[in-house]
């Protein structure tokens, strides 16, 4: 039975209740999404994803149950050695670890992974090894990364503009944006890619990237992406915050 066993830290936004669910998981074959999307309860900090065949849901997702009338050959062999799969906890107020149960190592997309070692966000694929335990989320960075974001995407829009009437300040000037700011990387900047950031992907069996022969996720037999809800709550206010623009006449 899940019972709230979280040891909660200070708050990020203490006015704000936290979600009903901690977070939500799909679970992939290829490029297909197979079976309905489980929602965990935040009463249940703990969940298990296994290759098993057990429906009844609550604090474990197993795949085993799922089908796919095209299922492909790759992704059959590739869920008969799931395994016991992960077990996904979530800590404090939204951190997030993860322990290999499986036989077979699990490859993991996390931006808090990449800064730990050292590559840019979204550069790298992590193999976890069987037996390891890790963390893989971390809301308070993820929530500076959403706000640092948020920010220089705006600070792009209001350059753009000034470009357009001729007066963009200077950066020894009050208020001036320096020359490091880049109008083309920022100002196509949408909720898509802040929305990135609250999520975790991990693919069984298989990694993917430049060091194997599938380029993308997508390409992998069989692949979860983590939706994680507390995360998506302050991605909101982030942009609610956000100054709106004047709209434009027609």
């Amino acid at each position: 039975m899940c019972r709230n066993v979280l040891t909660l830290s200070p708050s990020l936004c203490p006015c704000h209740s936290g979600p009903e669910f901690w977070c939500s998981i799909s679970y992939f074959e290829l490029d297909v999404q197979v079976g309905e999307m489980f929602k965990v309860q935040s009463s249940c900090p703990l969940v298990t994803v296994d290759g098993y065949v057990d429906p009844s849901g609550g604090d474990r997702f197993c795949l085993g149950q799922l089908s796919n009338v095209h299922r492909t050959a790759a992704s059959h062999r590739a869920r008969l050695h799931i395994g016991r799969g992960v077990h996904l906890e979530c800590r404090g107020e939204g951190d997030v670890w993860m322990r290999c149960l499986s036989d077979h190592s699990v490859f993991v997309q996390s931006f808090y992974l990449d800064r730990e070692a050292g590559r840019a966000p979204g550069d790298g694929v992590h193999k976890i090894y069987p037996g390891a335990y890790i963390k893989v989320f971390d809301l308070r960075q993820c929530h500076r990364q959403m706000q640092q974001q948020a920010a220089a995407a705006q600070a792009a829009v209001a350059t753009k503009a000034a470009a357009v009437v001729g007066a963009i300040p200077g950066p020894t000037s009050v208020g001036g944006i320096a020359p490091a700011v880049s109008v083309s990387s920022t100002t196509g900047l949408g909720v898509d890619d802040l929305r990135r950031l609250c999520i975790v992907r991990l693919s069984f069996v298989k990694g993917w990237g430049c060091d194997y022969p599938r380029l993308s996720i997508k390409d992998t037999p069989c692949w979860l992406e983590v939706h994680l809800h507390r995360a998506l709550q302050l991605l909101d206010q982030v942009l609610h915050a956000l100054p709106q623009k004047d709209p434009t006449p027609t």
